[in-house]
């Protein structure tokens, strides 16, 4: 056994014991993010909730829907069918939004604008 790496890691964890507390009591100071990373921080959080959303309204869309059951009818029985917003119609208008939000410049922003144009010019139902 190694007295000197043993002593070495005892004292790495006090160390560290030592900042944990002090930042938990509110006594130590805050490390200043770089602005940059912030910025990025602020972007992937962006990210994350807009692929949440698209996610949940893609999941809309693909389950069978009375909505559109109700939709169908009225075709068949040359009806109009009251206004409401549809579900690809509301996918596109998330697309849209996520691509404006986190920038039509970044890879992200302009894929989603344009899955929501080809989803709203292209969608058969």
């Amino acid at each position: 056994m190694d007295l000197t790496r043993l002593a070495v890691d005892a004292g790495r964890f006090i160390n560290r014991a030592v900042q944990y507390t002090g930042e938990s009591l509110g006594q130590a100071e805050k490390t200043e993010l770089d602005s940059g990373l912030e910025e990025l921080l602020a972007q992937a959080d962006a990210t994350k909730t807009w692929t949440d959303s698209i996610v949940s309204q893609t999941e809309v869309l693909l389950q069978p829907s009375l909505a559109r059951l109700e939709d169908r009818l009225y075709e068949h029985l040359e009806w109009s069918a009251p206004p409401r917003p549809r579900a690809h119609e509301l996918l596109g208008d998330q697309m849209t939004q996520a691509g404006l939000e986190i920038g039509s410049n970044t890879p992200y922003g302009e894929s989603a604008s344009v899955c929501a144009i080809c989803l709203l010019s292209f969608c058969p139902f």
